[in-house]
């Protein structure tokens, strides 16, 4: 696991964004808007009964820096995280 620091010293091991769970979006786009790496976008798609959606989905999971923001705006819990390992 990657140990960082903060600032003030303290430590902090980055999160890195794994999953969007598509069952619990419901495409606000908070945390596209968020993810200054731009590591999240939106994707549409039609539902089951023709209902045109939308859904976060990671774009960019290399450009990910761990900050866990796009979870914290996350009002659903929709996305998860892990631990990079060294």
């Amino acid at each position: 696991m990657i140990d960082c620091k903060t600032f003030g010293g303290f430590s902090w091991t980055p999160l890195y964004v794994e999953t969007i769970d598509k069952d619990k979006c419901f495409g606000c786009g908070r945390c596209v808007k968020l993810c200054v790496q731009k590591c999240l976008g939106l994707e549409s798609f039609e539902d089951e009964e023709g209902t045109e959606r939308h859904v976060a989905v990671i774009v960019g999971k290399d450009q990910c820096i761990g900050c866990q923001s796009c979870g914290s705006v996350c009002v659903r819990k929709a996305h998860s995280f892990k631990a990079k390992s060294a």
